[in-house]
């Protein structure tokens, strides 16, 4: 490569020449002072530890360099290019087929037409492949697109969004501001901002993420922190879960300790123990293996618990309140069955049943009934043909144990 030296009156004008590799050469290089084009299948090789080129490399059919690299551009077409080393690139890559580098990556935006492949730091503002992103280093990226995959094995990743049209893994932790993935992410740690999937969303490990959406399931396999969470058929959490809202299409089921605002489920809720400040809304089942506490619960069939606290206990006709309940409302539709019942008042439709019972102010239609102690602060109001097997006690106040 030569440079031309072109004078017009007083001004001096210097011009960098192209240099040109020929096809499948080995070429030792140092320093290149202008731009470098290389031939289909053509190897460039460092001289010490890195090449620097400091204007574009071209090609046609894709090259490889040994050792380090650093360039303004590159721009492959019909191929592919592996760095044995790091690669560093002032602007942009744009490569048709793949990228491998076994070092480190920094450009400003790199788009490959097939998969992207780095073993070390990765450092860009876009990275974008037609099939896979797959950093098995530390990355700080702002946004990642791929067609298929996307894989990430480093630790401590900052990266803004994550696009997957099949499936986004994420291996190691990091804080990701959104993951996205048509068909599954599956993630083992880390802080997420948002994530949805078309079907299912799988943590490993420790998570916080604001909000989550699955199509179908949502798994968490260890502790996890959620603003809200969402699943078009079933959430599983295999420890403890907080969260601010949680809803299932059709199941809801947490092994440990569940603390949150708001949970509903089409089917069925269950959690070790059931902590809520707001509603907890079930169409059919929901059961703690301890204690429920929430402001209104909800049911269409049956609540199950050793002991339920409530400021409103609603359950749908022909259920089972299968627990001992302290509430300021219970409503017992037609048909329920209950155990043992402290409230402020207490609602017992046609045919449903209670044990024991100590209220402030009690209705019973006709048919219901009390089959052990009753005992009031207030008022009874009883439609003829109600039952009441024991003489009502009325009391100064209720016996505070029962409280």
């Amino acid at each position: 490569m030569r440079k031309s030296i072109l004078k017009f009156g007083e001004l001096t004008m210097t011009m960098k020449q192209t240099m040109k590799l020929k096809k499948r050469s080995r070429t030792k290089l140092s320093v290149v002072e202008g731009d470098l084009k290389i031939a289909k299948g053509a190897t460039i090789i460092a001289e010490k530890d890195t090449i620097v080129v400091n204007g574009k490399i071209k090609n046609k059919g894709g090259f490889k360099c040994r050792g380090n690299l650093k360039v303004r551009d590159i721009q492959s077409d019909r191929g592919s290019v592996t760095v044995y080393g790091d690669l560093e690139v002032d602007r942009d890559i744009n490569i048709d087929k793949n990228l491998t580098v076994t070092g480190t990556l920094k450009a400003l935006n790199v788009a490959v037409g097939m998969t992207v492949k780095v073993k070390d730091v990765v450092k860009a503002e876009k990275i974008s492949a037609g099939m896979k992103i797959i950093l098995d280093g530390s990355a700080e990226v702002d946004r990642m697109n791929a067609g298929m995959k996307a894989i990430l094995n480093g630790n401590e990743n900052q990266i803004g969004k994550v696009s997957a049209g099949m499936s986004a893994i994420i291996n190691g932790s990091g804080i990701y501001e959104s993951i996205s993935a048509g068909m599954r992410i599956k993630a083992t740690s880390g802080t997420i901002g948002k994530a949805s999937a078309g079907m299912s969303v799988i943590t490993k490990g420790p998570v916080k993420m604001d909000s989550v959406s699955a199509g179908m399931s949502l798994k968490l396999k260890d502790t996890a922190e959620i603003g809200k969470a969402s699943a078009g058929m079933s959430i599983r959490a295999f420890k403890d879960l907080t969260f601010e809202k949680a809803t299932a299409g059709m199941s809801i089921k947490i092994r440990g300790q569940a603390v949150g605002e708001n949970i509903s489920a089409g089917m069925s809720i269950y959690a070790k123990e059931l902590t809520v400040q707001g509603k907890i809304s079930v169409g059919m089942k929901v059961k703690a293996a301890k204690e429920i506490t929430c402001d209104e619960l909800s049911a269409g069939r049956k609540i199950i618990a050793k002991f339920v606290k409530a400021r409103k206990i609603t359950i749908g006709k022909k259920g089972r309140l299968l627990a001992d309940v302290s509430a300021d409302e219970v409503i017992l539709r037609e048909r329920v069955k209950a155990k043992n019942i402290t409230a402020l008042d207490l609602e017992m439709m046609e045919k449903s049943r209670a044990r024991n019972v100590y209220v402030e102010r009690l209705i019973i239609e006709a048919g219901a009934r009390i089959t052990g102690n009753l005992e009031y602060t207030d008022s009874i109001d009883a439609e003829p043909g109600a039952k009441i097997r024991k003489e009502p006690k009325k009391v100064a106040k209720l016996p505070q144990h029962k409280i």
